[in-house]
């Protein structure tokens, strides 16, 4: 009797036990909440359209020679004296720009003031020296370039203008002339925009301003001279575009 009780109490106890467990709640696996992936802008297209306005700096190499028309002055016909020079050049350039895909057109007028300066003596003439300045020199041209993005490559081409200063002294002469003169120009170069507004570029230009004459003149006296002359231009440079991206 006895184990029959006590196997009641043990049968009892352990279907409690299972029935309790039987209400705790189910344990679930907590969700794991993925992040959403990251959005990427695409780079912006830089816009090369618009005016825009700078400056430059840079050398020129101007290559010169002087003959004399009439043979009787200071050089005998069919003779010339070369007067190559060198020096500085610094100015502003102005223009516009018009962008189709990724080819860019464009105008731009450049001006500068120069240092360039020659001098040679006339192996004709013992005594006698001619000197040489560019003064000033400005350029009117169209552009065309392709664009990657904010780099160009450029060329150039269109009409300059140069202003000369002459004399010569010596073996009892001192004689002077001024002439601006008209020519031709053709270039290249390689345009940056570092920022929205800001371009940077380096750039070649060629100078050809044929032969001209420009008379020569001092007390009593009065002699032509033939100047044929080309320059040629390395200049650096920065522009700010109005307008942006």
């Amino acid at each position: 009797m006895r184990q029959f009780v006590a196997g009641l109490l043990a049968a009892t106890t352990l279907g409690i036990g299972v029935a309790a467990a039987t209400d705790l709640p189910v344990r679930v696996a907590p969700r794991v909440v993925q992040a959403p992936a990251p959005m990427y802008s695409p780079m912006p297209v830089y816009n090369w359209s618009g005016f825009y306005v700078g400056g430059h700096i840079g050398g020129a190499w101007s290559n010169a020679t002087t003959s004399d028309p009439t043979g009787a002055n200071f050089a005998p016909a069919g003779s010339n004296i070369s007067n190559n020079g060198s020096g500085f050049i610094g100015g502003g350039q102005i223009g516009y720009n018009w962008q189709r895909g990724n080819w860019v057109f464009g105008v731009q007028g450049d001006m500068a003031w120069t240092g360039i300066n020659a001098s040679a003596a006339d192996p004709f003439v013992p005594g006698l020296t001619f000197n040489g300045k560019v003064s000033w020199l400005g350029t009117a041209t169209g552009r065309i370039g392709y664009a990657w993005n904010n780099v160009l490559l450029y060329g150039k081409g269109g009409g300059a203008w140069v202003n000369n200063k002459i004399s010569g002294s010596g073996a009892g002469v001192s004689v002077t002339g001024t002439n601006t003169r008209a020519g031709w120009t053709v270039g290249t170069g390689v345009e940056y925009g570092f920022a929205p507004n800001w371009t940077t570029f380096i750039e070649y230009d060629y100078v050809g301003l044929g032969t001209s004459t420009v008379t020569l003149t001092g007390t009593g006296i009065s002699a032509p001279a033939s100047i044929k002359q080309n320059i040629s231009i390395v200049k650096a440079g920065i522009n700010y575009k109005f307008g942006g991206l």
